[in-house]
């Protein structure tokens, strides 16, 4: 795993191999023409303290935005645990589709956002049963 500079970091077993992956959220250029942007990065854990870059394949390395934090856990109750993002501009959630892949599904769950969000949390609110963001 390269050295990197993050604003954020969630720990998840996105594969359910029992080993915890690494999902780092990094900003990027403040200027949304800039092309050195170097996106949010997924690391599946391989044992042994190794491991390896994903990102490409799982599909959740970003949109350019400049990212600042991320929320992980299973909103839908699917038994995957998924990621939110958080940013100077658009938020991302992904949906883990059981497969080492993930579908953004932000539109369509209504949480993108548009302003500044620096943090998020899945939680039960309201006591149902069912995570809340």
């Amino acid at each position: 795993m390269p050295e990197m500079e993050t604003g954020g970091v969630g720990l998840l077993d996105y594969d359910a191999d029992g080993l915890l992956d690494i999902y780092c959220v990094n900003g990027g250029a403040l200027d949304p023409a800039a092309t050195n942007r170097s996106g949010n990065r997924l690391y599946r854990n391989l044992g042994n303290w190794r491991f390896e870059d994903v990102t490409e394949r799982a599909g959740v390395g970003g949109h350019g935005e400049y990212g600042m934090g991320c929320a992980c856990g299973d909103y839908d109750g699917d038994g995957w645990i998924d990621i939110y993002v958080t940013s100077l501009g658009r938020n991302t959630l992904y949906r883990n589709n059981g497969d080492g892949t993930f579908t953004d599904v932000t539109e369509q769950a209504g949480v993108e956002g548009n302003s500044w969000s620096t943090s998020a949390a899945f939680f039960d609110y309201d006591g149902d049963g069912s995570l809340d963001l």
